[in-house]
Formats: structure tokens, C-alpha cells, sequence
């Protein structure tokens, strides 16, 4: 079953939100670096969803 670009975006978005709502939960980076981290997934999110970047 493929996925169409919306729900790639959906997808993309939930994991960037996990990623920057980890920051202060998790050990492995900084929260610095955790919350600049979720913003490019999200980011990544948006670009797809707008059908700039093909997946």
C-alpha cells in the first residue's frame, strides 16, 4: 500500500513533535540539540507535505 505525500507529511510531523518533546526526558543529546533536531523533521514534514521535497 503507498502512501500518499499527506500522510508522509503526517508521519514525518509526528516523529519530529516525539523528537522535540523528548528534549527534557531523554539522555542521549542535549535539549539544545533535541529541540533543533525536531524542528528540521519538522520541517522536512512541511516541505513534503507541500510536495517541495518528493518521497
Amino acid at each position: 500500500m503507498m502512501m500518499n505525500e499527506k500522510m508522509k507529511a503526517l508521519m514525518i510531523g509526528v516523529v519530529g513533535a516525539g523528537i522535540t518533546l523528548s528534549a527534557y526526558s531523554q539522555t542521549y543529546m542535549s535539549s539544545t540539540q533535541c529541540i533543533g533536531t525536531g524542528f528540521v523533521v519538522l520541517m522536512v514534514g512541511l516541505l513534503v507535505g507541500e510536495g517541495w521535497l518528493p518521497l
